[in-house]
């Protein structure tokens, strides 16, 4: 695909990345982003679900180009850009191959019973495939149990089940977010100094990508003698994430960093450190309004993953299986860290493979 060959450019024209990430499989890492809330309107025969509580895609109808085999997409959420890029890759996914493709999810990241009801009702509409972005590891086990029993392939993107019973699922697609948080944390090391002193604003208490985030960057922090004065979660929201930093900041008035575990937090991490100077701030995610952010020189950067490959694999490998093919176990896929050198062109081929999608964003 042009879109990967660009990419592959980019990463090895001095773009920092991290290719070394995990992959799928057991317990282990779990890759994601997270982010929150705006649903969009696709109608889908899989979920049967409330306006109030579930998003849908933002087509009137699922992607379909002849309907070879019929497969839903599930997000942790459809509630910030990062979902609606998924389903920009899984859509496109769907029209390359001729089959249907249903995107869907909860409202917000942290509603996992929906979810879990979005997963039980494509088994009971009887889709060929699940893609799924669980948005809590530990309760979507059972869903996997049920996905399995009914002879259903799941594939799992962005995050993996907090389970070692690897039956559950075909294959694991995303960024291992320890790696990757590291990255985050060595950027924020490199434009401060020994003592400086630096905060954490992470995803809600018991999401392991947020775990994850947190570990690797705090590690490489820490790694580099910055003193962390806080770690607070604010559940992946701007406006939680403004108050958890107004009052670290508050106890800290001389904070020289905020390291966010998604992008929604860091904009809400400069939001309320913007009065001071010189505060590096890093999310995480890659998500359009972050790069608005370090364009106009507000935030520092941000640890983007590729969430339209992220889809765009999730719907070929379920493909790969129904037609009978092995597919890796775990296949890893690459972040970036955007500043202000390289977002420009980030952008640029992003939004070109989104353009080709249909998919609108910011709804």
């Amino acid at each position: 695909m042009k879109f990967r060959r660009r990419m592959l450019a980019l990463l090895l024209s001095g773009v920092l990345a991290a290719g070394m990430l995990t992959g799928c499989g057991g317990s282990g890492d779990n890759a994601a982003s997270d982010s929150g809330a705006a649903a969009s309107d696709t109608k889908t025969d899989e979920a049967d679900t409330d306006s109030d509580t579930d998003a849908a895609s933002d087509s009137d109808e699922a992607d379909s180009s002849g309907g070879k085999y019929k497969i839903t997409t599930i997000c942790m959420g459809l509630n910030s850009d990062y979902w609606h890029m998924v389903e920009a890759g899984a859509k496109l996914a769907g029209k390359e191959l001729g089959v249907e493709v249903n995107v869907i999810g909860p409202n917000v990241e942290s509603d996992s019973a929906t979810q879990i009801n979005m997963v039980e009702d494509a088994v009971s509409n009887k889709v060929d495939a699940i893609v799924l972005a669980a948005n809590e590891p530990t309760a979507l086990v059972s869903a996997a149990q049920t996905v399995k029993s009914a002879d259903i392939p799941l594939i799992l993107i962005d995050t993996k089940l907090n389970t070692d019973d690897e039956s559950l699922y075909s294959c694991f697609i995303g960024t291992g977010n320890k790696d990757a948080g590291k990255l985050g944390g060595e950027f924020i090391a490199s434009k401060l100094k020994a003592g400086d002193k630096a905060a954490i604003i992470r995803g809600a208490v018991g999401q392991t990508v947020h775990d994850d985030r947190e570990a690797g960057a705090e590690e490489a922090m820490k790694a580099a003698g910055l003193e962390i004065v806080a770690v607070q979660p604010a559940d992946s929201d701007r406006g939680k994430a403004v108050d958890v930093a107004e009052n670290i900041i508050q106890s800290n008035p001389d904070i020289k960093a905020f390291y966010a575990t998604n992008d929604e937090m860091a904009l809400g991490a400069y939001q309320a450190a913007a009065n001071l100077t010189d505060v590096v701030v890093v999310g995480f995610d890659g998500t359009f309004n972050a790069m608005d952010s370090i364009s106009n020189g507000e935030m520092s950067a941000s640890v983007a993953q590729l969430p339209v490959e992220e889809g765009y694999q999730g719907v070929i490998n379920a493909v790969k299986i129904l037609d009978g093919e092995t597919v890796e176990k775990e296949q890893p896929l690459d972040v970036v860290v955007l500043n202000e050198e390289n977002v420009a062109d980030f952008r640029t081929d992003l939004e070109a493979r989104i353009a080709e999608s249909g998919v609108k964003l910011g709804n």
